[in-house]
């Protein structure tokens, strides 16, 4: 029989491993500029405060094997959370790439310390920017929230992967280019039309060299439509960001274990005349 204290600590211990994988992807808290020791010490934290309310499992896993089998179903839960949290950060590194790309920039690209790779300028000039947002519009509360919700909702031993759950995040993942290309869209298409005029002025003054010509031209096009974009980036993002808060939920719904559910009960035939 399982003594109180080891279900207690064990309880305790597969808490902490959803907290801690979920600091593995969710975003601010997921980046390398957060040390694993910060990490480690935010998690116990946040697990002595929800341990009070930790629903105990039901059965608790009688030997070792089992209790291995709960870490990783608790592993694999807090992924799901934190990769689904990161969206939003994502689509905004994603469109400040494309930009990038577009704009010539790539060759500019600095050194990150949240990545310890080079990162390129408006790639990580749209990470600060929703960052911000998110801070500003308490996303790391709502993220807080979400965790605590799992907790209530998922078994400690529990873990499952539909259907419907892998179509989700195969659609979410999806949306996450979709609204990358319209947060840069704007300076992509008038950088396109830019191009097509330089092409024209290639044909008509062969003499002139278009090609050093581009470089200070697609700058000063992508800067100035990037200046005008940036508040509708913004509003975007907010919106995002609301929106994820809901595809956050709905992730952790999708993983709550299905009870079986009794039939409805028949109707009643009418006696035949």
């Amino acid at each position: 029989m399982i003594d109180g204290p080891f279900i207690a600590w064990g309880t305790a211990l597969l808490a902490f491993v959803r907290i801690v994988t979920v600091f593995v992807q969710a975003p601010i808290f997921g980046g390398r500029h957060f040390k694993a020791p910060i990490k480690v010490g935010m998690a116990a934290s946040v697990t002595l405060l929800a341990f009070p309310s930790l629903p105990v499992p039901d059965p608790f896993p009688s030997d070792i094997r089992g209790f291995l089998l709960a870490i990783l179903t608790q592993i694999c839960v807090g992924l799901v959370i934190g990769w689904v949290s990161f969206l939003v950060m994502a689509t905004a590194q994603f469109g400040g790439e494309m930009l990038d790309v577009q704009m010539g920039l790539s060759a500019a690209a600095q050194a990150d310390p949240s990545s310890h790779g080079a990162v390129n300028l408006l790639r990580r000039l749209h990470f600060y920017a929703a960052m911000l947002t998110y801070l500003m519009f308490n996303g790391h509360h709502k993220m807080w929230e979400s965790i605590f919700y799992s907790f209530q909702k998922i078994p400690l031993t529990y873990f499952q992967m539909t259907e419907l759950q892998i179509n989700t995040m195969i659609g979410q993942g999806s949306e996450m280019y979709r609204i990358g290309l319209q947060i840069s869209s704007p300076a992509v298409a008038a950088l396109f039309v830019a191009q097509i005029a330089l092409g024209l002025l290639a044909r008509v003054a062969p003499q002139m060299n278009v090609f050093m010509l581009s470089f200070p031209m697609n700058l000063a096009v992508g800067l100035m439509l990037l200046t005008i974009s940036l508040p509708f980036i913004l509003k975007l993002l907010e919106f995002r960001m609301d929106r994820n808060t809901e595809q956050v939920k709905d992730a952790i719904e999708m993983m709550i274990p299905q009870r079986n559910q009794p039939p409805p009960p028949r109707p009643i035939a009418s006696p035949t005349p």
